[in-house]
């Protein structure tokens, strides 16, 4: 049966069904983000995930089978016991798809008992193997996750979280390999092409791989005071979708996780559109095209394909 963060939000209340309604509706009416656990025996449970208030996930779990619900069936699946215990994990938005990650592949492809100071170490090994993955580090009272891109791109999302603490930057790094509690184990999630959640997670690496290049390259050319300003387009669409997602210093940290990979594609697109429209008014379609060739051939493998399969290309602008 699939636990999460329970050696640091212990804390369980028993309630009726009406109770976990109410409950569930008052998280989020206080835009929480995080994991939501309604336990009903040691062998059944419904695993919510919510964003900034909005449930975007619904799992029903019985034992190790682990099935996605539609989540207009929720009101029908909480209703349908008298009552249970429900444990609230309140966490940061970029949490939340190594949370998903887990969940939807709940199988480590490899299970590792690893001293604390030896992650930085780990880590490092592991970024250099050609495909994404996912690294879960677990202790008695703290969690951590990092995405590894694959082909020594460096880590992605760091997130590290305890009773007192959290954070999520690369100073985590720093936090994993000097947390108290020598012993830890390493959980290692091989980025797998035909489940759906990878297909999300690739796409979503090497879309902000894509554009990360792609700024920098245009900052050699133009200067930091227009790339700033497209940076600000960036940010500005991002905000009035409500994405969270941001760009600066020619860096997109991208934490929104999204109900469907077809609206991830969307928003993507949108965001590609605008950055291509405005880099090739600036220096032309021709060094624009040079440039974006340059980045996807950066991205190697897997990225590459993930994103060259949403047809970025159909939104360039026309040769000039």
């Amino acid at each position: 049966m699939i636990s999460l963060f329970d050696g640091i939000y212990r804390d369980q209340r028993v309630a009726s069904a009406n109770q976990l309604q109410i409950m569930l509706k008052l998280s989020q009416q206080d835009l929480m983000s995080g994991l939501v656990e309604v336990s009903y025996s040691p062998e059944e449970k419904i695993l919510l995930l919510l964003n900034s208030g909005n449930i975007t996930c619904v799992y029903h779990c019985t034992g190790d089978v682990i099935a996605r619900t539609p989540i207009s069936d929720l009101p029908v699946l909480l209703s349908a016991f008298p009552g249970g215990n429900i444990r609230v994990c309140s966490l940061a938005p970029s949490f939340l798809r190594a949370v998903k990650t887990i969940v939807e592949q709940p199988r480590a492809s490899k299970v590792l008992a690893l001293h604390t100071t030896e992650l930085p170490k780990s880590i490092h090994e592991y970024q250099a193997l050609p495909e994404a993955s996912l690294l879960q580090f677990r202790w008695h009272s703290a969690e951590g996750f990092v995405f590894l891109p694959g082909h020594n791109f460096p880590a992605r999302q760091y997130a590290f979280l305890t009773e007192g603490q959290s954070s999520d930057s690369a100073a985590a790094v720093s936090m994993f390999s000097r947390w108290s509690e020598a012993e830890c184990t390493v959980s290692y999630y091989l980025g797998d092409p035909a489940v759906q959640i990878w297909q999300e997670n690739t796409l979503q690496l090497g879309f902000a791989l894509l554009i990360e290049h792609t700024l920098r390259r245009y900052e050699e050319l133009v200067g930091h005071l227009l790339s700033g300003k497209l940076e600000d387009s960036i940010n500005r669409l991002c905000r009035t979708q409500s994405w969270n997602i941001s760009v600066a210093d020619s860096t997109m940290d991208d934490v929104q996780l999204f109900d469907t990979l077809e609206d991830t594609i969307a928003a993507y697109r949108a965001i590609f559109d605008l950055a291509s429209r405005q880099i090739a008014g600036v220096i032309g379609t021709r060094l624009f095209n040079e440039a974006l060739e340059n980045s996807l051939e950066s991205l190697g493998g897997s990225l590459r394909q993930a994103v060259e399969k949403i047809d970025l290309a159909a939104a360039l602008p026309a040769n000039r």
